[in-house]
């Protein structure tokens, strides 16, 4: 009985099964065949037709069930649009869509969503947001929109994300936006925005977790007594006015994880109470303010997870020899330009496995490099310029596979060490007391575009194998590097990396530090050793040089004749060398070519002219070569002198010949007038001295008046008798 029981339930229990499952699958079937509603549809298409669509991304669009078409979703009992998906994920790229965005979105009553971001968009925000009741996510990144942000937005009761981060919108932040309760995402950074940010912009946001509005005009104003209604766990503050008190409003927050507020118009000490702020802080970037204060005020213990800090340009002072013994996570230093003294750390390697980045530039750092420095077996860019380190490089340092080294400014002593890491970009180790030759293992970079050896005390040759950097010929297959610095910019896609190492370059008669736009320099300075023997021929080959330096040096020889193919070339400068021979013509190819400098040398022979070289004709580019003559110099050149003779003789003899008349009269009458002078004068005398001669002189005159007297008469009687006739 029981088990027949049990075979009549399990019977039915599957009957059961079956008829759910049938009724599932129906109703599913149904679900997915629905048709979108015509109104939603037709808003659409409205949509579609102000669009450009280069790559037909929109192609799918045509018929009736728009909840087929590509980035739509609809709700799959009562057929609206739940999300608007056209999102193209690689911003810039030619899928890019474009166009405006037509009012009639507003149909879309019913939408939820993740999103136009990067894409090409423009115009104004529509004013209609508050029809959206049902919106919890509106990204509109990386596009064009101009125009202020509508206060509608606040409208926007279910808003969780909200993403309007670069565009070009301006004007103040609507206050209503803190009326938004359910909001976690604020990010408004990189537009155009100005005014001020108060406590009512903030009011309500008692959700809110990420707040980014940096890179625009902003002002922060709110009170030092006030406590805000949330827990953020990122804030993003950077290049808005947020000083000059450090934000005391900060003190309540417990959550942060990553903290900018670079360049922010920050000074005065540093508050007491930051270092509880930052239990729990991963990124941290203070750079570009006037913070006062000791070092270990920020980092330390209390810091445990710091994965990046970014402290440089305030005025942090301290000793960080044992600062970073306990940052185990750290992969990004930057204290560059501050007062920091001491020494480095003897706790690298164990203690810092993961650091790739050491910046500690412009300080007042000394003392020899720790050798366990070495143990940083991931080190990829240290830069520790303009500081008071000295000694010699351990050799062990040149096991680390680098790509950018900054070692410039310094007492360093000794030989350069044969470094081997094949990944070099950039070295710079100018300005130190190094001596010996250039080390021939620097020729085994192909990658470096930038190097600076300048003011030291190196002797010997130009090594002839440099023409093995291939990233400086012209046929490189040349892509400048994703490395470099990054600020971390936070997205919401996660942390966008910005290139960005600092070296100061000597170039065009000026100090100039160069950035973001390093990897697109390419550069050789050589200048202040004592470098002999010639210029190699080969270097020529490197056509993408932009500044060739190799000026007071003992160099001999001649420049190279082809010197012409350094065809992207803006400065050069040869100075204070012994170099001979003529200066090539081809040099007057360089058609990028703004400094020039041969001075005090040995040259002779004519200077060359034409193309560029005709804008720099200061006679400065060529003082100190005693044989150098022609144009922009003062001294002519010998075969210009019998030029001139020839011409004189030869090419203006015609013009003599045809003037020769007009030369003899013109010696006639100049000749004539003072003859005159000295016969009357003459005679006059002999008048006076001898009285025989005056008698007779008087006397002739008289006769000679009688008779013009007589002929007088005549004529008068002449025209009498005329008038009476």
């Amino acid at each position: 009985m029981a088990s027949h029981f049990d075979t009549n339930f399990v019977a039915a229990l599957l009957h059961a099964l079956f008829v759910i499952q049938a009724l599932q699958f129906s109703h599913s079937k149904a679900s997915t065949n629905i048709s979108c509603i015509r109104v939603e549809r037709e808003a659409l298409l409205k949509f579609k037709q102000n669009l450009t669509d280069p790559w037909r991304r929109l192609s799918s669009w045509t018929g009736e069930h728009c909840c087929e078409w590509e980035g739509v979703e609809c709700n799959k009992k009562n057929g609206h649009i739940l999300k608007l998906d056209l999102n193209n994920y690689d911003y810039g790229s030619e899928r890019s869509l474009g166009g405006k965005v037509h009012p009639a979105l507003s149909e879309l009553k019913h939408i939820n969503l993740l999103d136009l971001g990067s894409n090409n968009f423009s115009g104004h925000l529509p004013n209609q947001f508050g029809n959206f009741k049902d919106l919890e996510s509106l990204d509109l990144s990386f596009n064009s929109f101009s125009g202020p942000i509508p206060p509608t937005v606040g409208q926007l009761s279910s808003l969780r994300h909200l993403d309007l981060s670069y565009n070009h919108l301006s004007g103040s932040i609507p206050e209503s936006i803190g009326r938004l309760s359910n909001l976690t995402w604020m990010i408004f950074d990189y537009n155009r925005l100005d005014g001020v940010v108060n406590e009512l912009h903030l009011a309500n946001l008692t959700s809110l977790d990420w707040l980014s509005l940096s890179s625009n005009e902003l002002v922060i104003n709110v009170s030092a007594s006030w406590v805000p209604p949330f827990q953020v766990s990122i804030i993003d503050l950077s290049s808005c006015k947020v000083g000059p008190e450090f934000p005391n409003w900060l003190r309540s927050q417990r959550h942060i994880s990553t903290l900018f507020m670079s360049n922010a118009s920050i000074s005065g000490e540093v508050p007491h109470w930051l270092p509880n702020v930052l239990s729990h802080i991963r990124i941290l970037d203070l750079s570009g303010n006037m913070l006062k204060g000791d070092i270990s005020k920020i980092i330390g213990e209390k810091t445990p997870q710091l994965s990046a800090m970014l402290l440089s340009r305030n005025n942090l002072t301290g000793d960080i020899s044992n600062s970073f013994c306990t940052l185990h996570e750290l992969k990004l230093l930057d204290l560059s330009k501050n007062q920091l003294s001491g020494r480095l750390p003897r706790c690298w390697g164990k203690s810092v496995p993961s650091l790739r980045w050491i910046l500690l530039g412009e300080n007042k750092l000394n003392g020899p490099i720790p050798s366990s420095l070495c143990n940083l077996e991931i080190l990829k860019f240290l830069g520790l310029h303009k500081n008071g380190f000295n000694g010699v490089l351990p050799e062990c340092l040149v096991k680390l596979d680098l790509h950018i080294l900054d070692l410039s400014d310094n007492l360093f002593t000794g030989k350069i060490p044969p470094f081997t890491s094949e990944e070099f970009e950039v070295i710079d180790l100018g300005r130190n007391y190094f001596t010996g030759d250039i080390p021939l293992s620097l020729c085994r970079f192909p990658h470096l575009h930038y190097l600076s050896l300048a003011h030291n005390n190196l002797s010997g040759g130009i090594p002839p194998c440099f023409t093995n950097f291939s990233q400086m010929r012209a046929n490189s297959n040349f892509t400048p590097s994703t490395w470099a610095k990054s600020i971390f910019t936070p997205s919401t896609s996660g942390y966008v990396w910005r290139p960005w190492f600092p070296i100061m370059v000597d170039m065009k008669g000026t100090s100039r530090e160069f950035t973001s736009t390093l990897s697109y320099l390419f550069s050789i300075d050589l200048s202040s050793n004592a470098l002999e023997g010639q210029i190699p021929e080969g270097l020529t080959r490197l056509a993408r040089l932009q500044n060739f330096n190799l000026s007071r040096n003992r160099l001999i020889g001649k420049i190279p004749s082809d010197i012409g193919n350094l065809t992207y070339l803006e400065s050069l400068d040869l100075s204070n060398n012994k170099l001979s021979g003529e200066v090539p013509p081809s040099i007057s190819n360089l058609g990028f070519l703004s400094s020039l400098d041969l001075s005090f040398n040995s040259l002779s022979g004519r200077v060359p002219s034409g193309n560029q070289l005709s804008t720099l004709d200061a006679q400065s580019v060529y003082r100190g070569n005693d044989e150098l003559c022609g144009a922009p110099l003062l001294k002519a050149c010998p075969r210009d002198d019998h030029n001139d003779m020839d011409r004189r003789g030869g090419h203006n003899m015609n013009e003599d010949e045809s003037h020769e008349g007009d030369s003899v009269v013109a010696w006639f009458y100049s000749g004539l007038g003072p003859g005159f002078t000295a016969a009357f004068l003459g005679f006059c005398g002999i008048l006076h001295f001898k009285q025989t001669w005056r008698i007779s002189y008087f006397r002739a005159v008289d006769r000679i008046i009688e008779k013009l007297l007589i002929v007088k008469m005549v004529i008068l009687l002449w025209f009498k008798r005329a008038f009476q006739f």
